[in-house]
């Protein structure tokens, strides 16, 4: 297992592999270009793994390495708003309803 396997394995050992939630993650980009503050990121998506969405931030901002994350399951059932930008993934269009919950 790599890193954000184990994490999840230990926080959320009930996680389905096909279920769908909400991963909230700041990503910190190995970039020596970028102050510290440039090179942290804030954002959410909707995976079904801790890996998926960690893959998902790699893709997008470059190389770099998780530095905290939380998840937060699906359906929503009211608002939750606020945990930055979100990036795009497969899982979207399945739930149109959850990202209009929060804010997207």
């Amino acid at each position: 297992m790599n890193e954000a396997q184990t994490l999840q394995q230990m926080k959320f050992p009930d996680w389905e592999p096909d279920e769908v939630r909400i991963v909230s993650l700041t990503y910190v980009m190995d970039d020596p270009e970028l102050s510290s503050i440039e090179s942290i990121k804030c954002c959410k998506t909707l995976a079904a793994s801790l890996d998926e969405a960690v893959k998902r931030a790699r893709r997008k901002y470059g190389p770099g390495h998780l530095n905290a994350w939380s998840c937060h399951g699906l359906p929503l059932d009211r608002w939750l708003l606020g945990g930055g930008e979100l990036m795009p993934g497969k899982q979207d269009k399945n739930h149109q309803e959850d990202l209009r919950l929060m804010g997207y």
